[in-house]
């Protein structure tokens, strides 16, 4: 099932008014589409009526990127899966073309904190854009590196969850052998340029698996929810649970210190399972932020003094075909990522 593109903006700009407004960094993941329902300037200006301090785009929209310009509101642009290749192939001076182009002709460099090589590539893309990632990824790191923006934007690429084959219990988290010549390489990057691994998590798929059947309360961040326990931590919410499963893949393949950013994340609000309402979406919703907005670490991110930042999406799916209506909400603040206590917080 889908929606009019109207009644998904409706949608977003409701879900606007579950945010609490406050001194810590809130954001909103705009939908391409939301140049063509609304001017520019208007959504801007709902964004500061909002306090939202930071936008995620899925690919460049320079109307959206022109009207951010000067406010102060920080931005993650997307590169669009079809500009993989081009990418790769194209070497440092295609990279450097494309920012020009597509970014910084209409974006403060200041305001650009993010670039999100494609979105779930390994599960949306064509096998072939696959091996032109990381390379792209490299190109677009050197591009920033010649103009001096390396230290402050980020570069990592939006996978889906489902890259592990492995999620409960945490402490067991494994990537699937499938995700592995990705997310190996990918992961080498990571490391090298201090950036996050970027994920899209699907709770509502987890919970109609639901292996170890665990109560919807755990999915929905309710406070009576029944905690997963895991060689002595204690897991009240699937978010956390999630993360921490990925930063145990990640030490399972040799990598540490990784901040993990929840970029993509929801609830649906109709379908065919009776979890799927309204209540529940707006339940879960708030939850993300003010598990965001607390400004703590997750179990297995405490109990080893790690301090984190994090991204965190929040998008309002369909349960037929899992297709995004929207993306609605990007809380950042120092709770979901992990990196080291000695590093500086990603987020300003």
């Amino acid at each position: 099932m889908t929606k009019k593109p109207c009644s998904s903006l409706a949608l977003l700009l409701l879900l606007l008014l579950l945010v609490p407004r406050a001194d810590a960094t809130i954001g909103m993941c705009v939908p391409s589409a939301a140049a063509q329902l609304v001017a520019p300037a208007v959504l801007v200006h709902l964004l500061k009526v909002h306090s939202i301090s930071m936008v995620r785009l899925l690919a460049p929209v320079p109307g959206i990127l022109t009207a951010l310009k000067g406010t102060g509101i920080l931005a993650m642009v997307g590169v669009a899966n079809n500009h993989i290749v081009p990418l790769s192939l194209g070497g440092q001076e295609a990279a450097l073309r494309w920012l020009k182009m597509h970014v910084l002709a209409f974006l403060d460099p200041k305001q650009l904190r993010y670039l999100g090589v494609g979105n779930e590539v390994l599960h949306v893309a064509d096998a072939l854009v696959i091996p032109h990632v990381v390379p792209s990824m490299n190109n677009l790191h050197k591009a920033l590196q010649q103009l001096g923006l390396d230290g402050a934007v980020k570069i990592s690429s939006p996978l889906a969850s489902n890259i592990l084959g492995v999620s409960m219990p945490p402490s067991s988290g494994a990537f699937t052998p499938l995700s592995l010549p990705l997310v190996r390489p990918m992961l080498k990057f990571l490391q090298d340029t201090g950036s996050p691994l970027m994920v899209n998590t699907y709770p509502f798929q987890t919970f109609t698996q639901n292996p170890l059947n665990q109560a919807l309360n755990f999915f929905l961040f309710h406070q009576n929810a029944p905690p997963v326990k895991d060689n002595g931590r204690s897991y009240t919410n699937i978010l956390d649970a999630t993360v921490d499963a990925l930063v145990a893949a990640m030490e399972r393949e040799g990598f540490s210190g990784i901040p993990v950013s929840v970029t993509g994340t929801g609830w649906p609000m109709q379908g065919n399972n009776k979890a799927a309402t309204p209540a529940n979406a707006a339940a879960f919703v708030q939850g993300v932020v003010q598990r965001a907005l607390e400004g703590t670490g997750t179990p297995r991110g405490r109990s080893r003094g790690w301090r984190s930042s994090c991204p965190t999406c929040s998008t309002t799916r369909t349960t037929v075909g899992m297709r995004p209506i929207m993306r609605c909400i990007w809380a950042s603040s120092t709770s979901m990522a992990h990196r080291p206590s000695t590093s500086p917080s990603d987020v300003r």
